[in-house]
């Protein structure tokens, strides 16, 4: 999945934009002005890649989206904002969604190559506050909802500065978007109204949600975050549930299913863990040392394969339970990873999108 971007979205957002921090603090231009075309857009900042049918997206800093049908050659998509895009899901050939900072919300009806703004984080609080105050006002034995209420005046005060980590789509027009301080809105008509669904999951501390991927099951999937985050949804009952057994209190930034059904989780300093019971239990995967784990793929042939921030990537065989080191290197510090063509993989970050041949 894409880089579930703790490092990326919060703890490194000030060293990558510090001239500009303050400015979007008090004026969001990144909202109103388009991206700006670039010729260097595919080798500069990437934060996410993904291939949705025959085609591969790239999200970047300063609103960029690209698209490429061979996974060498990149086209500009045309995007309305300037905010940094961390991720970006496609439910059909045509319909895709992008999220990231500003809380921003895009969505193309052509396969990516122009898009409009659905959402931003402009709307989040005082939507949120209206919604959370009439189930308040209409269930007053409900103490749940008056600190959501509050949660709202503390999202308002924050102006739009709420980063979006993830999005995923069950279908064409059902799907959710997942960010910082637990933020989870989900769509039944395809992006036309956003709903707050908080009081739907059990993450009271509002840690992050970095990541979510799909589990066996029909609109079944799972989220990991912040401070050993890990939660089951059912897009079905509406419903995200803590899972408690999972035995470490650190930042997980990537999950990935496995093809026996299994969820392999990676994040802060290196540190992986697998379940094969939805969580009832839990094994430390066997893997070198290396810096903190920050996305995932899963290859046609079965592989999963898990980057490292500094450039490691790793390889299992064995449906997650252990990872080698692979002896291929980008050279630079890698922010996401997706399969590429002709036995490839593409890795991106701040050195943009790279081609790495796999070794047979």
């Amino acid at each position: 999945m894409g880089i579930r971007r703790a490092l990326i979205g919060v703890c490194l957002a000030a060293a990558l934009m510090p001239a500009s921090a303050s400015l979007y603090a008090k004026t969001y231009d990144v909202l109103e002005l388009p991206a700006v075309p670039s010729e260097l857009a595919a080798k500069s900042l990437i934060f996410s890649i993904s291939k949705f049918y025959d085609t591969w997206y790239a999200t970047g800093h300063h609103g960029h989206i690209l698209y490429s049908t061979d996974g060498e050659n990149w086209s500009q998509a045309e995007v309305p904002v300037r905010s940094s895009l961390l991720d970006i899901y496609f439910a059909s050939p045509q319909l895709g969604w992008a999220v990231g900072h500003e809380g921003v919300i895009l969505h193309s009806s052509d396969g990516g190559k122009t898009w409009v703004k659905q959402y931003d984080g402009l709307r989040y609080g005082e939507e949120g506050r209206a919604y959370y105050s009439k189930l308040a006002k209409e269930n007053p034995d409900n103490e749940m909802y008056p600190f959501l209420v509050e949660e709202m005046d503390f999202a308002i005060s924050q102006g739009a500065d709420k980063p979006l980590f993830a999005v995923d789509f069950h279908d064409e027009s059902y799907g959710h978007v997942l960010g910082a301080y637990g933020m989870i809105l989900k769509t039944e008509d395809g992006g036309k109204n956003w709903v707050h669904v908080l009081e739907t999951t059990e993450n009271d501390s509002f840690y992050h949600v970095f990541d979510v991927a799909n589990l066996a099951g029909k609109n079944r999937f799972f989220m990991s975050g912040e401070a050993g985050l890990f939660m089951i949804g059912d897009a079905e009952a509406e419903t995200a549930t803590l899972v408690e057994t999972v035995p470490w209190e650190g930042s997980f930034f990537t999950a990935s299913a496995t093809p026996d059904g299994a969820v392999v989780l990676g994040g802060l300093r290196g540190r992986m863990f697998r379940s094969d019971d939805e969580g009832q239990s839990w094994e430390e995967v066997k893997k070198r040392p290396t810096s903190s784990i920050v996305d995932s793929t899963l290859l046609e042939n079965g592989t999963l394969i898990f980057v490292g921030i500094a450039g490691e990537i790793l390889a299992s065989n064995d449906d997650g339970r252990t990872f080698a080191m692979l002896p291929v290197t980008s050279g630079n510090r890698i922010y996401a990873v997706e399969e590429g063509p002709d036995g490839s993989l593409l890795v991106a970050g701040p050195a943009g999108i790279q081609k790495l041949g796999l070794p047979k």
